[in-house]
């Protein structure tokens, strides 16, 4: 079978998370509506499908592969999106020197994908998109036979994900006690039997659900919208040989020079033809021309490199970057001396490309960033390992009050690594409480849940619920904040569903857990969360 197939493959696995997105995200532990496992994996998918949209029919290459899996990369968001994308690092990169794909070498294709995944997790919990890519691939693996074919080895791993999710609650306690199945696990599912139905032979596809997608690649190479490539200004005077003066077509050749980059600026006086363009690639260009006739001058000049000298001449010494969920949260980030701020939360998650543009346009020798979501840490991983230009260090904050805990008691005068010690010890002893509405109803830690109520949640435990309104919920929270009686401070960012005064006009109902405590109440406008509240 020709190693083209993988394009369907991958285009009918795209299609089957996306039809299923809604579904993974609902398969959500919590009661609150924050699921986005789907909207993730989609996310990471769509980088995929851009790369697809530009190959089109013809033959796969190596290069693709590669593209292939940084587009899935940079489009990936949240802990299973960016998981996926180091699954399919491992998946495509085994077979992107394969002219023909057999059941051995995608054996060895989904080892490596599992391999991939599990390298990318610092502690890898069972019972989760983990252990179904695994045991998928371990099944199809103990069935496999000489008269296996491709599409028996495809059947088998959607058989061995199939079990293995069934299983996930009996490794993993949380989805036990909540009776669910484990929405990354559902997600891989849905992308092998995906992948599977482009086997069959009356399979077609073309990509008109995916029409919003605009391309980002170009003949498997990146284009540079985005301001990552900068590629080479190309220069050269060709004399056309005179047997080719009659052939020769200028309007043609600007139609062809589309495809190999931009900035085109093309004149011809008689045998003279002068040329200037913006490509990535200029060897391509001098092989292009070269069949008119001989270079009478030629300069190429790499745009990329004065891009960074420039660049990192014109660098500050130290800038900070950071996630926010909110207006009234980025100002407030803002004024206490945020350079970059990227738009995003709970339920919408920032991409890799996303955060990296902004570490990139921050233009710091060293970037402190600030994830402020524990579903954005893994993000913000990746964007170190790809950042070039600056030096980047995560404090790890798990929301936005933890954020705006970290940039209170900086001293902005201070160097790169004193500022970043300070905030990590500002984190020290620090919780964060959070107040919204539950949508679903059940028991969870042990907390009676009604859809409607309003739930109080430390620090990923539900400690309370209430029937009344967030602020009553806020108050009853506020009891239960490991060593209340100690805590220094309480600030609540409101939503844009919550009045600040309303917190405001209940200052003495929550002082009574924490007397010696200084309350304070701000605009946050946040989403998912009616409150989130700092105690510190």
């Amino acid at each position: 079978m020709e190693i083209n197939i993988i394009k369907k493959m991958l285009l009918a696995g795209s299609k089957n998370i996306l039809e299923n997105k809604q579904t993974l995200n609902d398969m959500n532990v919590f009661p609150i509506p924050d699921g986005d496992t789907g909207t993730n994996m989609d996310k990471t998918m769509s980088g995929i499908v851009k790369v697809l949209m530009e190959i089109g029919d013809r033959d796969l290459t190596p290069a693709d592969f590669d593209e292939l899996y940084k587009s899935a990369l940079m489009n990936s968001q949240g802990n299973s999106g960016v998981i996926l994308s180091q699954w399919l690092k491992g998946f495509l990169r085994a077979l992107r020197d394969e002219t023909e794909l057999d059941p051995g070498n995608l054996d060895a294709a989904f080892i490596s994908g599992t391999q991939s995944a599990y390298s990318a997790v610092a502690d890898p919990v069972e019972g989760t998109f983990l252990t179904v890519c695994r045991e998928a691939q371990e099944e199809a693996e103990d069935l496999f036979d000489e008269d296996t074919t491709v599409k028996d080895f495809m059947k088998n791993v959607v058989e061995g994900a199939s079990m293995s999710l069934k299983h996930t609650p009996e490794k993993l306690a949380i989805l036990k006690e909540y009776d669910v199945l484990d929405s990354g696990g559902m997600g891989f599912l849905c992308l092998v039997t995906g992948m599977l139905s482009a086997l069959e032979e009356d399979f077609s596809y073309d990509f008109s659900e995916f029409e919003s997608l605009k391309p980002s690649f170009a003949n498997g190479t990146a284009s540079g919208s985005d301001g990552e490539e900068f590629g080479y200004c190309t220069e050269l005077i060709v004399k056309i040989d005179e047997d080719k003066l009659a052939s020769f077509n200028a309007d043609t050749v600007r139609i062809d020079m589309n495809s190999f980059g931009n900035s085109l600026v093309l004149v011809q006086d008689g045998r003279d033809l002068k040329i200037h363009i913006h490509t990535l690639k200029p060897e391509d260009i001098l092989a292009y021309y070269h069949r008119f006739g001989e270079f009478q001058k030629l300069k190429i000049e790499n745009m990329t490199l004065q891009h960074h000298e420039n660049f990192l001449t014109a660098m500050q010494d130290c800038a900070i970057v950071a996630v926010a969920d909110g207006d009234g949260i980025e100002n407030l980030y803002k004024s206490l001396g945020v350079k970059g701020i990227v738009r995003g939360g709970q339920s919408d998650n920032v991409s890799v490309q996303s955060l990296l543009n902004a570490c990139k346009a921050a233009s710091a020798k060293h970037i402190i960033l600030l994830p402020n979501n524990k579903n954005i840490i893994m993000t913000a991983e990746k964007v170190r390992e790809l950042c070039t230009e600056s030096v980047i260090h995560i404090v790890p904050t798990k929301s936005m009050a933890e954020g705006y805990c970290a940039l209170s008691l900086i001293d902005s005068s201070a160097n790169c690594d004193v500022i970043e010690k300070t905030m990590l010890e500002s984190l020290e002893g620090v919780h964060t409480g959070f107040v919204s509405v539950a949508d679903k109803s059940g028991t969870y830690n042990g907390v009676e849940v009604k859809a409607g109520d309003h739930i109080g949640v430390i620090d990923d435990d539900i400690i309370v619920c209430s029937a009344n309104d967030p602020v009553t919920a806020l108050v009853e929270l506020t009891k239960h904040i490991p060593g209340i009686k100690d805590v220094e401070s309480v600030t609540a960012f409101a939503s844009t569903d919550v009045l600040v005064t309303h917190v405001q006009g209940n200052i003495t109902a929550i002082k009574n857990s924490c007397p010696d405590a200084e309350i304070s109440a701000a605009y946050g406008g946040q989403g998912i969360y009616d409150l989130v509240v700092l105690y510190q």
